[in-house]
């Protein structure tokens, strides 16, 4: 049987064959001063931000006021094309991906208002709204014909992690997985056979690197209220959930304990004897962090009984209601999932 709950086993791949990675570049790549991105790409196909990562989110008083920008360059001198696309989940609903722009020439500047964000869609500014996501997802063609992408987009067969390692296909069938084939976890936990060259995990989620393949902004509401906070919420989206067997799709969320904290009661996996979740809320932004370190589940959980949260990111979007988290546990790595609440 498929396990299609995505289990988030992320497959460590390789960027170019003579990757290598040192201690030395790893506690260095935080600083500009102190990036060495080319002295271990040397050619292989990577575009970052020029200057510093645009905004993961954007606070405006009114839709129409958004705007957007930002400048990419050729960090090794190979890139003969960067092909720039764009989706969002615009009210839950996901667009199609659309193509942005072909770009030839580097260093490279984009910059967006909330019309052309919606005429790139398809769609109209009214069809935008406080909450939606916008993911950029991008390509980079280098000198010698090969074709660099982050996770989201480089095509390929969708397949289905299974407790042994292997995959199968949308029929059940095995997938034969190469030692040397790539096979990449999107946003949503969907997993695929890559078609195509694909750069490593620690250069899409470090920081430092400024990676320009794959990056999104959520827009903010205007401000949080508090008061609307507590009580009922459908769950959303749940991560996992088939895989422990979770049946509980409501929960409560009270006020507290503290000061720009609330509480979802239960936690995430009531079904396992998760405990409450107690979060911090950013007054100003809705940005959501761990307020205290509980155990995510009971011994009911076997392996997984003694397994701290290690993370909680996301937003809390008082103005439609819903709480968008993403989760991750401190013993596992690879294990970021979904878990997302909709007020009722």
């Amino acid at each position: 049987m498929k396990i299609h709950n995505k289990i988030y086993s992320k497959i460590n791949i390789a960027f170019m064959a003579a990757l290598i990675m040192a201690s030395a570049i790893l506690t260095s790549c935080e600083d500009d001063d102190k990036n060495q991105l080319n002295d271990f790409l040397v050619t292989g196909g990577f575009v970052r931000f020029a200057d510093q990562n645009p905004p993961g989110a954007v606070g405006v008083n009114a839709i129409d006021e958004l705007s957007y920008s930002f400048s990419v360059e050729d960090a090794n001198n190979t890139a003969t094309m960067y092909d720039l696309r764009l989706y969002a989940d615009l009210g839950g609903v996901r667009t199609d991906t659309v193509q942005v722009e072909q770009v030839t020439s580097f260093p490279a500047s984009f910059s967006f208002n909330a019309e052309e964000i919606a005429s790139l869609l398809g769609v109209t500014v009214a069809d935008l709204g406080f909450g939606d996501n916008f993911f950029f997802t991008a390509t980079v063609t280098t000198t010698d014909g090969a074709v660099y992408g982050g996770a989201d987009r480089l095509g390929g067969v969708e397949v289905f992690p299974q407790p042994d390692g292997t995959f199968l296909d949308e029929d059940d069938d095995p997938v034969a997985v190469g030692p040397n084939d790539v096979v990449y976890t999107t946003s949503d936990g969907s997993s695929f056979l890559a078609s195509g060259q694909s750069t490593t995990d620690d250069l899409l989620d470090e920081a430092g690197y400024r990676q320009a393949f794959e990056f999104s902004f959520v827009i903010l509401c205007p401000s949080v209220d508090f008061s609307a906070l507590p009580g009922t919420y459908d769950v959303t989206n749940l991560g996992f959930a088939g895989f422990f067997g979770e049946t509980d799709f409501v929960r409560e969320v009270v006020a507290g304990p503290g000061a720009n904290q609330i509480t979802i009661l239960d936690g995430e996996w009531p079904a396992v004897g998760s405990e409450d979740l107690v979060l911090d809320i950013n007054p100003t932004t809705g940005a959501v962090s761990l307020g205290e370190t509980a155990i995510a589940f009971d011994a009911a959980a076997g392996a997984f009984a003694t397994d701290n949260w290690g993370s909680a990111t996301g937003f809390v979007f008082t103005c439609t209601g819903n709480i968008v988290l993403v989760m991750d546990f401190d013993a596992f790595s690879g294990n970021a999932h979904p878990f997302e609440l909709s007020k009722q």
